[in-house]
């Protein structure tokens, strides 16, 4: 299983560093806030299952999913009127 988180988290990293350092001038800003919708699940995901001693996949999974109601929140809600 730490394979598998240590895979996600790395890519998920990987997204990030191409959308917020390569391609930032090329990217909207909307189109970066979607692709957060992308890779901050995956870290996440990948670091909560890295921390968790437990073999299983509920704990990072429930909480990349609260991570993403969150972030959704934010960007509908809070980042508009700033």
């Amino acid at each position: 299983m730490k394979s598998i988180y240590k895979i996600i988290l790395i890519a998920s990293i990987a997204i990030a560093v191409f959308v917020y350092g390569l391609f930032f001038n090329k990217l909207s800003e909307t189109a970066m806030v979607r692709w957060s919708y992308l890779w901050f699940p995956g870290v996440l995901f990948g670091a909560v299952g890295l921390m968790s001693s437990q073999a299983s996949l509920k704990r990072p999974l429930l909480v990349a999913v609260i991570g993403v109601v969150a972030l959704f929140l934010f960007f509908e809600l809070i980042f508009p009127s700033l």
